[in-house]
Protein backbone atom coordinates (compact mmCIF):
# COMPACT_ATOMS: atom_id res chain seq x y z
CA UNK A 1 0.00 0.00 0.00
CA UNK A 2 3.20 2.57 1.14
CA UNK A 3 4.38 1.87 -2.92
CA UNK A 4 1.38 2.53 -4.45
CA UNK A 5 0.26 5.60 -2.13
CA UNK A 6 3.85 6.98 -3.21
CA UNK A 7 3.29 6.21 -7.25
CA UNK A 8 -0.11 8.19 -6.65
CA UNK A 9 1.94 11.26 -4.77
CA UNK A 10 3.74 11.22 -8.29
CA UNK A 11 0.60 11.60 -10.20
CA UNK A 12 -0.44 15.11 -8.66
CA UNK A 13 0.93 17.69 -11.21
CA UNK A 14 -1.76 19.90 -13.03
CA UNK A 15 -1.20 19.18 -16.59
CA UNK A 16 -0.99 15.41 -15.92
CA UNK A 17 -4.13 15.18 -14.36
CA UNK A 18 -5.97 17.43 -17.07
CA UNK A 19 -5.07 14.98 -19.49
CA UNK A 20 -7.12 11.82 -17.69
CA UNK A 21 -10.47 13.63 -18.57
CA UNK A 22 -10.14 12.43 -22.69
CA UNK A 23 -12.08 8.82 -22.24
CA UNK A 24 -15.88 8.54 -20.87
CA UNK A 25 -15.95 4.89 -21.08
CA UNK A 26 -13.78 2.38 -20.26
CA UNK A 27 -14.28 -1.47 -21.24
CA UNK A 28 -13.67 -4.04 -18.53
CA UNK A 29 -14.26 -7.23 -19.70
CA UNK A 30 -17.72 -7.59 -20.98
CA UNK A 31 -19.12 -4.18 -19.11
CA UNK A 32 -18.01 -0.50 -19.87
CA UNK A 33 -18.47 2.35 -17.22
CA UNK A 34 -20.12 5.28 -18.48
CA UNK A 35 -18.90 8.72 -16.67
CA UNK A 36 -20.36 11.87 -16.94
CA UNK A 37 -18.30 14.92 -18.67
CA UNK A 38 -14.84 15.76 -17.19
CA UNK A 39 -16.79 19.18 -17.39
CA UNK A 40 -19.50 17.86 -15.37
CA UNK A 41 -17.41 15.83 -12.79
CA UNK A 42 -15.26 18.91 -11.76
CA UNK A 43 -18.38 21.13 -11.55
CA UNK A 44 -19.20 18.19 -8.90
CA UNK A 45 -15.89 18.34 -7.75
CA UNK A 46 -15.92 22.10 -6.74
CA UNK A 47 -19.10 21.74 -5.66
CA UNK A 48 -18.40 19.50 -2.87
CA UNK A 49 -15.06 20.96 -1.52
CA UNK A 50 -17.18 24.09 -1.11
CA UNK A 51 -19.46 22.59 1.12
CA UNK A 52 -17.10 20.29 2.56
CA UNK A 53 -15.23 22.89 3.85
CA UNK A 54 -17.69 25.10 4.95
CA UNK A 55 -18.91 21.80 7.25
CA UNK A 56 -15.27 22.02 8.62
CA UNK A 57 -15.27 25.77 9.89
CA UNK A 58 -18.52 24.73 11.35
CA UNK A 59 -17.47 21.63 13.47
CA UNK A 60 -14.21 23.44 14.00
CA UNK A 61 -15.49 26.68 15.26
CA UNK A 62 -17.39 24.16 17.60
CA UNK A 63 -14.75 22.52 18.82
CA UNK A 64 -13.25 25.51 19.82
CA UNK A 65 -16.59 27.09 21.18
CA UNK A 66 -17.26 23.95 23.34
CA UNK A 67 -13.82 23.75 24.78
CA UNK A 68 -13.70 27.47 25.89
CA UNK A 69 -17.27 27.47 27.74
CA UNK A 70 -16.75 24.24 29.47
CA UNK A 71 -12.83 25.76 30.66
CA UNK A 72 -14.65 28.47 31.77
CA UNK A 73 -18.12 27.64 33.44
CA UNK A 74 -17.85 23.73 33.74
CA UNK A 75 -20.17 21.27 31.45
CA UNK A 76 -22.79 21.22 34.24
CA UNK A 77 -23.50 24.91 33.61
CA UNK A 78 -24.25 24.45 29.74
CA UNK A 79 -27.82 24.12 29.32
CA UNK A 80 -27.52 23.79 25.07
CA UNK A 81 -25.69 25.77 22.20
CA UNK A 82 -27.56 27.24 19.10
CA UNK A 83 -25.14 27.45 15.86
CA UNK A 84 -25.94 29.58 12.59
CA UNK A 85 -24.42 31.52 9.97
CA UNK A 86 -25.60 34.71 9.63
CA UNK A 87 -23.21 34.95 6.97
CA UNK A 88 -21.85 32.89 4.49
CA UNK A 89 -18.34 33.65 6.03
CA UNK A 90 -19.60 33.79 9.41
CA UNK A 91 -20.39 31.45 12.27
CA UNK A 92 -22.04 32.12 15.53
CA UNK A 93 -22.42 30.26 18.53
CA UNK A 94 -24.53 30.91 21.52
CA UNK A 95 -24.19 28.83 24.68
CA UNK A 96 -26.81 29.53 27.20
CA UNK A 97 -26.86 28.07 31.02
CA UNK A 98 -29.46 24.99 32.41
CA UNK A 99 -32.61 27.44 32.37
CA UNK A 100 -31.92 28.40 28.37
CA UNK A 101 -33.05 31.97 29.34
CA UNK A 102 -29.28 33.70 29.66
CA UNK A 103 -26.65 33.34 27.80
CA UNK A 104 -23.33 32.53 28.93
CA UNK A 105 -20.77 32.70 25.50
CA UNK A 106 -20.93 34.09 21.95
CA UNK A 107 -18.52 33.61 19.43
CA UNK A 108 -18.08 34.74 16.38
CA UNK A 109 -16.12 32.79 13.79
CA UNK A 110 -14.72 34.11 10.50
CA UNK A 111 -14.21 31.17 8.08
CA UNK A 112 -11.92 33.58 5.54
CA UNK A 113 -9.38 34.29 7.91
CA UNK A 114 -10.32 31.62 10.51
CA UNK A 115 -10.28 34.18 13.33
CA UNK A 116 -12.38 34.32 16.13
CA UNK A 117 -13.90 36.35 19.21
CA UNK A 118 -15.51 35.46 22.46
CA UNK A 119 -18.04 37.84 24.46
CA UNK A 120 -19.21 36.98 28.09
CA UNK A 121 -21.87 39.08 28.83
CA UNK A 122 -25.07 37.77 29.68
CA UNK A 123 -28.46 38.84 28.45
CA UNK A 124 -31.50 37.26 27.39
CA UNK A 125 -31.93 35.00 24.43
CA UNK A 126 -32.81 36.83 21.44
CA UNK A 127 -36.16 35.93 19.49
CA UNK A 128 -33.64 34.82 16.71
CA UNK A 129 -31.45 32.90 18.64
CA UNK A 130 -35.18 31.09 19.88
CA UNK A 131 -36.24 30.61 16.61
CA UNK A 132 -33.44 29.13 15.04
CA UNK A 133 -32.61 26.37 18.19
CA UNK A 134 -36.82 25.59 17.70
CA UNK A 135 -36.59 24.83 14.25
CA UNK A 136 -33.13 22.89 14.42
CA UNK A 137 -34.69 20.64 17.01
CA UNK A 138 -37.97 20.26 14.53
CA UNK A 139 -35.10 18.98 11.72
CA UNK A 140 -33.54 16.76 14.29
CA UNK A 141 -36.65 15.19 15.63
CA UNK A 142 -38.61 14.59 12.24
CA UNK A 143 -35.07 13.07 10.95
CA UNK A 144 -34.80 11.22 13.82
CA UNK A 145 -38.50 9.90 13.90
CA UNK A 146 -38.18 9.19 10.13
CA UNK A 147 -35.13 7.94 9.58
CA UNK A 148 -34.31 6.05 13.34
CA UNK A 149 -33.47 2.56 11.65
CA UNK A 150 -31.35 3.55 8.62
CA UNK A 151 -29.17 5.37 11.41
CA UNK A 152 -26.22 3.62 12.71
CA UNK A 153 -23.24 5.37 14.99
CA UNK A 154 -20.39 3.66 16.26
CA UNK A 155 -20.14 2.31 20.13
CA UNK A 156 -19.78 5.46 22.31
CA UNK A 157 -16.34 4.27 23.81
CA UNK A 158 -15.30 4.80 20.26
CA UNK A 159 -17.04 8.31 19.69
CA UNK A 160 -19.76 10.27 19.60
CA UNK A 161 -22.01 11.43 16.20
CA UNK A 162 -21.62 15.21 15.88
CA UNK A 163 -24.74 17.33 14.25
CA UNK A 164 -24.21 20.30 12.16
CA UNK A 165 -27.17 22.83 10.55
CA UNK A 166 -25.67 24.18 7.00
CA UNK A 167 -27.20 27.00 4.92
CA UNK A 168 -27.71 25.50 1.31
CA UNK A 169 -29.48 28.37 0.54
CA UNK A 170 -32.95 30.26 1.10
CA UNK A 171 -35.04 27.40 0.15
CA UNK A 172 -32.92 24.51 1.93
CA UNK A 173 -31.00 23.73 5.19
CA UNK A 174 -28.95 20.58 5.60
CA UNK A 175 -28.28 18.63 8.53
CA UNK A 176 -25.46 16.65 8.49
CA UNK A 177 -24.27 13.68 11.12
CA UNK A 178 -20.56 13.08 11.16
CA UNK A 179 -18.65 10.29 13.26
CA UNK A 180 -16.71 11.55 15.65
CA UNK A 181 -13.97 9.71 17.58
CA UNK A 182 -11.97 10.48 21.00
CA UNK A 183 -9.53 7.81 19.89
CA UNK A 184 -6.57 9.33 19.07
CA UNK A 185 -4.37 8.79 15.66
CA UNK A 186 -7.98 7.72 13.99
CA UNK A 187 -9.89 9.33 11.24
CA UNK A 188 -13.31 8.35 11.86
CA UNK A 189 -14.16 7.88 7.92
CA UNK A 190 -17.80 6.30 7.53
CA UNK A 191 -21.52 6.24 9.32
CA UNK A 192 -22.14 9.96 7.94
CA UNK A 193 -25.61 11.04 6.80
CA UNK A 194 -27.43 14.48 5.48
CA UNK A 195 -30.83 15.71 5.57
CA UNK A 196 -32.00 17.97 3.65
CA UNK A 197 -35.07 20.06 5.17
CA UNK A 198 -37.05 23.28 3.94
CA UNK A 199 -37.23 26.03 6.69
CA UNK A 200 -40.41 24.39 8.23
CA UNK A 201 -38.24 21.45 9.36
CA UNK A 202 -39.52 19.31 6.67
CA UNK A 203 -37.36 16.87 5.70
CA UNK A 204 -36.81 16.55 2.27
CA UNK A 205 -33.96 14.44 0.88
CA UNK A 206 -31.72 11.73 2.87
CA UNK A 207 -28.31 10.55 1.82
CA UNK A 208 -26.08 7.74 3.41
CA UNK A 209 -22.84 8.28 2.12
CA UNK A 210 -20.68 5.39 3.28
CA UNK A 211 -22.24 1.93 4.63
CA UNK A 212 -19.81 1.64 7.63
CA UNK A 213 -17.45 3.09 9.87
CA UNK A 214 -13.76 3.38 8.19
CA UNK A 215 -11.30 4.26 10.53
CA UNK A 216 -7.95 5.48 8.96
CA UNK A 217 -4.70 5.41 10.92
CA UNK A 218 -3.02 8.86 10.95
CA UNK A 219 0.19 6.89 12.80
CA UNK A 220 1.49 3.46 11.55
CA UNK A 221 2.19 1.02 13.89
CA UNK A 222 5.99 1.62 13.92
CA UNK A 223 5.01 5.80 15.27
CA UNK A 224 5.71 7.06 12.11
CA UNK A 225 3.40 9.77 10.97
CA UNK A 226 1.04 8.35 7.41
CA UNK A 227 1.52 10.75 4.54
CA UNK A 228 -1.85 10.02 2.68
CA UNK A 229 -4.89 8.33 3.90
CA UNK A 230 -7.20 5.83 1.34
CA UNK A 231 -10.49 4.64 1.36
CA UNK A 232 -12.66 3.50 -1.14
CA UNK A 233 -16.38 4.24 -2.25
CA UNK A 234 -18.96 2.12 -3.46
CA UNK A 235 -20.54 2.73 -6.92
CA UNK A 236 -23.61 4.63 -5.15
CA UNK A 237 -21.52 6.86 -3.66
CA UNK A 238 -19.23 7.98 -6.98
CA UNK A 239 -17.46 11.24 -5.61
CA UNK A 240 -15.67 12.66 -2.22
CA UNK A 241 -18.07 13.79 0.34
CA UNK A 242 -18.42 17.00 2.26
CA UNK A 243 -17.94 14.36 5.17
CA UNK A 244 -15.11 12.71 3.99
CA UNK A 245 -13.50 16.82 3.50
CA UNK A 246 -14.64 17.71 7.05
CA UNK A 247 -13.02 14.59 9.17
CA UNK A 248 -9.93 14.40 7.06
CA UNK A 249 -8.96 18.45 7.74
CA UNK A 250 -10.02 17.81 11.27
CA UNK A 251 -8.46 14.77 12.36
CA UNK A 252 -5.49 14.48 9.90
CA UNK A 253 -2.15 14.84 11.36
CA UNK A 254 0.44 17.60 9.84
CA UNK A 255 1.97 15.42 7.09
CA UNK A 256 -1.39 14.55 5.68
CA UNK A 257 -1.46 16.93 2.46
CA UNK A 258 -3.85 14.72 0.19
CA UNK A 259 -6.32 11.96 0.64
CA UNK A 260 -7.25 9.56 -1.84
CA UNK A 261 -10.02 8.02 -2.90
CA UNK A 262 -10.92 4.72 -5.45
CA UNK A 263 -14.29 5.40 -7.25
CA UNK A 264 -15.67 2.11 -8.27
CA UNK A 265 -18.59 3.79 -9.96
CA UNK A 266 -16.15 6.35 -12.30
CA UNK A 267 -14.15 3.00 -12.53
CA UNK A 268 -11.08 5.74 -11.16
CA UNK A 269 -9.67 8.19 -7.86
CA UNK A 270 -10.60 10.99 -6.34
CA UNK A 271 -7.66 13.03 -5.07
CA UNK A 272 -8.08 15.75 -2.64
CA UNK A 273 -5.34 18.42 -1.72
CA UNK A 274 -6.29 20.01 1.51
CA UNK A 275 -3.81 23.06 0.75
CA UNK A 276 -6.07 24.54 -1.34
CA UNK A 277 -9.05 22.68 -0.69
CA UNK A 278 -9.45 21.08 -3.84
CA UNK A 279 -10.19 18.02 -5.58
CA UNK A 280 -9.47 15.81 -9.52
CA UNK A 281 -10.23 13.10 -10.90
CA UNK A 282 -8.54 10.14 -12.63
CA UNK A 283 -9.04 7.50 -14.06
CA UNK A 284 -7.86 4.42 -13.83
CA UNK A 285 -7.10 3.84 -17.72
CA UNK A 286 -4.77 7.54 -17.18
CA UNK A 287 -2.65 5.75 -14.87
CA UNK A 288 -2.22 2.60 -16.81
CA UNK A 289 -1.47 4.15 -20.09
CA UNK A 290 1.08 6.52 -17.44
CA UNK A 291 2.57 3.14 -15.76
CA UNK A 292 2.40 1.29 -18.89
CA UNK A 293 0.27 -1.46 -17.87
Amino acid sequence: MKNVRNAFSLLIVGLLILSTYSCSTHKKGLSTIKRPSAEKIQYILDSICIEGKNLYHAERANWIATDTVVAHFGMDAVGGSVRWQPADSIWCITFFDATQQYTLMEMRYNCRNEEYGFTYTQRFLTDAEKNVMKLHNRMFENAINNYRDSIHIANPEFGNPNFDFIRINNKTIRMYILQGTNKPNLIPFGLDYSFDFDYNGNVQAFRRYHQSLIPIPTVSEEGEKVGTPFHSHLKNNPYITPTDICNFLLYRNPEMKQMYILSTALDGYIIYQAENNSAVFLSKEAMDKIFNR
